[in-house]
């Protein structure tokens, strides 16, 4: 099942769901389990998130923002381009549901359910070709062929990544200072995560672990505080240029429309930015897409991004290339992740396994009854 596809010149789609169960495709170690694959109510966005849908007298007012004002440019271009494809983007002619309140509902009982110490420092790595599952903390994880992990804060970056290791593509998805974050840690402190600020982010030795034609990607906010960021401060200290600067575009699975309005700037988009960077004078920087425009339905939990292996190794990066995520939550064959939640989401709960029983395919969702145990010597210290 291809987890991307190319809509036009300038559009790809990706499938976050088709590129997770691919990994999982008859890869376990236990012969009984034939796949595995997220849970497809995680995928259920069928709404914008600001439509509303609760009715009658009770239910709650919800601030309305109004957007009287005209887009910004880059607003205006990602807009168009949406217009211009939406037509191809995938549409349920018959949806189940009009809202997204399963999703929802499944993801905040996995956050108050699960147990998670991201105090914790542990590393570990399954260098085999198979998937094994592992317990800790009473908990059962999903440990993908050919990953290595480290679960600490960043600021110990150097004690766990070696001077001498290079990347072929490094992946960032910072925990950006933001205000919402600060209210859901309120709430909730399990399901919101970390925040650092930019001079965190920026003192990551990451100009050692490149070499001439290393990517840097980073997942970035709208605010202009850190797309200056990651342009002036970031990319010159880590001794890479700015050659791309790509857009992850959230729609829904019923009608291909934006999470939410294409509103004025310093408002709410449905899109975020995704900054590229190549080492100064690297040979390939020339005839690197300048622009791309990613589509897809959205994972519910919060912050968690499509992955972007798939596509970069199929166009921009040699097979087998070795990569580096940081502030990672879960794993990809062939990286190298680094977190304080590396392994959260790779937690059995939030996955549907496909067993073999008596011949036959049986779906089997989480079930603390039946768990499967790693190999000795596989688990994470």
């Amino acid at each position: 099942m291809c987890s991307w596809e190319e809509l036009s010149e300038q559009a790809y789609l990706l499938n976050h769901a088709s590129s997770v169960e691919n990994v999982y495709s008859n890869s376990f170690l236990d012969k009984n389990v034939k796949k595995a694959c997220l849970n497809r109510v995680l995928f259920d966005i069928n709404v914008p998130y600001d439509k509303r849908d609760d009715k009658g007298e009770n239910a709650k007012k919800r601030k309305r923002i109004k957007t009287t004002g005209p887009f910004d440019e880059i607003t205006r271009k990602v807009f168009e381009n949406h217009s211009s494809i939406q037509h191809k983007l995938p549409s349920k002619a018959h949806q189940s549901t009009t809202n997204n309140k399963e999703a929802l509902e499944f993801v905040d009982h996995f956050n108050t359910s699960s147990q998670y110490d991201a105090d914790r420092r542990f590393r570990g790595q399954n260098s085999t070709n198979h998937t094994i599952i592992t317990e800790m903390d009473g908990e059962s994880f999903l440990i993908p062929p050919r990953v290595a992990f480290i679960n600490s804060s960043i600021d110990r970056f150097e004690e766990y990544i070696g001077q001498d290791e290079k990347f072929d593509l490094i992946v960032l998805d910072p925990p950006w200072w933001n205000k919402y974050i600060r209210r859901v840690k309120a709430v909730n402190a399990k399901a919101s995560y970390r925040m650092l600020t930019n001079a965190d982010i920026k003192a990551i030795p990451l100009e050692r672990h490149r070499h001439e034609n290393t990517l840097v990607v980073v997942w970035c906010t709208n605010a202009p505080s850190h797309i200056d960021a990651v342009v002036k401060d970031f990319f010159p200290k880590w001794g890479v240029e700015l050659v791309g600067c790509w857009y992850w575009v959230k729609i829904t699975g019923s009608s291909g429309q934006p999470v939410c309005k294409f509103n004025e700037p310093a408002q709410k988009q449905p899109y975020e930015r995704i900054f590229i960077g190549l080492p100064q004078g690297s040979p390939i920087a020339q005839n690197f897409p300048r622009e791309r425009f990613l589509y897809s339905v959205p994972c519910a939990i919060h912050s968690h991004k499509p992955p972007l292996y798939d596509l970069f190794t199929s166009k921009f990066v040699p097979p087998g290339a070795t990569c580096l995520e940081l502030f990672a939550r879960s794993l990809y064959p062939g990286c190298t992740s680094y977190g304080m939640e590396v392994l959260k989401l790779q937690n059995k709960r939030l996955y549907e396994l496909a067993m073999e029983e008596g011949g036959a395919l049986h779906l089997n969702k989480y079930d603390k009854t039946c768990q499967l145990a790693a190999p000795a010597g596989q688990t994470p210290p």
